[in-house]
């Protein structure tokens, strides 16, 4: 079972409008306070007011720091803590480059401070070519044809990306190819928990021809952090997702624990391992 960090005692304060909770951030290691106007929307605005990551990539965190202890037997509270440490060297790819916005997504940076972690990012500019190096340790990737070697990775993250991966069934097994043996994948996704069937908003009736996807819905879009545009979401996963993954070989271990301490509610977290 996925393991908890119940380092630091939250202090949940909840009105109508807005939540707050006193804990400990899990990405910069600081005491904070973690808030939002509507803990119906969490998941994505429940922001730490000391390094401005949201609930999602805490969640994201916690999948990463377990990854890490499982396969270097480093144990730390926050990523930012990782550094101080040594360990078993471990090669990391995450598919989102680091950002300071409004929000912030720093994990990318912080483990590229671990001298035994080899990190690496990708973007997705599709008129550039695929591997192309775009700057320290970030190349121009597609998930659906990565041009990394076999066995490259011992962890691989991806949040909110494979909604929007048009041929997700390839780039799943790409995942795969590229994790080492007892590998970990580590992600979040929009889903449902309470229906056994992916919603397909977007029919692919020729992978190979594009112009011949099929709305079934009204196209939904949503935020891309590495560009001004929107990306298009092909599906909303059921558990089918699992049975998906579990047919490539991995063991899927699903969580939806509000982790107050940490800052993290109404946030899911898919670990799984790649088995031997």
């Amino acid at each position: 079972m996925l393991r908890g960090l119940p380092l630091v005692r939250g202090f949940w304060n909840q009105s109508p409008r807005s939540v707050n909770v006193s804990g400990k951030c899990n990405v910069c290691g600081n005491l904070t306070v973690f808030s939002c106007d509507n803990i119906e929307r969490s998941r994505e605005t429940l922001v730490c007011k000391e390094c401005g990551t949201i609930s999602r990539y805490r969640s994201v965190a916690r999948g990463i720091l377990l990854a890490i202890g499982e396969l270097s037997h480093v144990d730390a509270y926050s990523i930012s803590e990782l550094a101080l440490k040594d360990g078993t060297s471990l090669s990391v790819y995450d598919t989102q480059i680091p950002f300071h916005a409004r929000t912030s997504y720093p994990i990318p940076d912080l483990l590229s401070k671990c001298r035994w972690i080899d990190m690496h990012t990708s973007v997705y500019w599709p008129s550039e070519p695929w591997g192309i190096k775009i700057g320290t340790n970030t190349t121009n990737q597609n998930l659906e044809m990565l041009t990394f070697p076999d066995k490259r990775f011992d962890i691989v993250v991806t949040s909110d990306v494979m909604e929007h991966v048009r041929l997700d069934d390839r780039a799943h097994r790409e995942i795969r190819r590229v994790l080492k043996t007892n590998g970990i994948y580590v992600f979040t996704v929009p889903h449902f928990r309470h229906a056994s069937a992916t919603l397909v908003r977007v029919e692919i009736t020729d992978p190979v021809d594009p112009s011949k996807d099929r709305h079934l819905m009204e196209p939904e879009y949503h935020g891309d952090p590495n560009s001004d545009s929107k990306a298009l979401c092909y599906r909303t996963y059921g558990t089918d997702l699992d049975e998906m993954l579990q047919s490539l070989g991995f063991t899927v271990e699903y969580t939806r624990q509000d982790y107050p301490q940490l800052g993290i509610v109404n946030t899911e977290l898919f670990y799984c391992r790649l088995a031997k």
